[in-house]
C-alpha cells in the first residue's frame, strides 16, 4: 500500500514538473550595427555614389566640369582617389584592431626530426664543390 502510494507520487511529481518545463527556444541575436564588408562598401561608394546615382544629368555635368563643394571637385578620378584613400584609411584600421586588439600568443617551437641537411649528404658532395660556393662565376669559355 506504502509502494504503491509511493509510485502515485512519484508519477504525479513527474507529470506536473513536465507540464511547468517550457520547451526550450534558441534565442536570434539581433544586430543593429553594419557588417565589416557593408562598412566597406559604404566607403568604397562615399565619395562616387552608385551607378545609379552616377547617371544622372547633374552627375554628367558635374563630371565634365568638376562641379562639386568648394575643396571637392566632381572629376572622377579626383572621387576615385578620395575614395582609395578612404578605403586604404580603413583597411589600416582593420588590420591595427585585428593585430594589436588582443594579447599576443606565443607558442613554443615543434621539435623537428630533421637535425641534418641535404647538402652535408655524401651524395650531395660528390662533385667536390664546397658547401656555400653555390654561385659559379667563372668565366664561360670562348667558343
Amino acid at each position: 500500500m506504502k509502494l504503491k502510494g509511493l509510485v502515485l507520487g512519484t508519477a504525479v511529481a513527474i507529470a506536473t514538473l513536465s507540464a511547468m518545463a517550457t520547451r526550450a527556444s534558441a534565442q536570434t541575436a539581433t544586430f543593429d550595427e553594419p557588417t565589416v564588408l557593408e562598412t566597406l562598401d559604404d566607403v568604397f561608394t562615399a565619395e562616387s555614389g552608385d551607378y545609379s546615382r552616377d547617371r544622372s544629368s547633374f552627375r554628367q555635368t558635374a563630371h565634365m566640369f568638376g562641379l562639386g563643394v568648394p575643396g571637392r571637385s566632381a572629376f572622377p578620378e579626383l572621387e576615385l582617389d578620395r575614395n582609395s584613400d578612404a578605403i586604404l584609411e580603413a583597411y589600416n584600421e582593420l588590420m591595427v584592431l585585428q593585430t594589436r586588439n588582443t594579447a599576443t600568443i606565443r607558442v613554443p617551437d615543434l621539435a623537428t626530426p630533421y637535425n641534418t641537411s641535404l647538402q652535408r649528404l655524401p651524395s650531395a658532395q660528390s662533385r667536390r664543390r664546397v658547401v656555400g660556393t653555390e654561385l659559379n662565376f667563372a668565366p664561360l669559355p670562348r667558343r
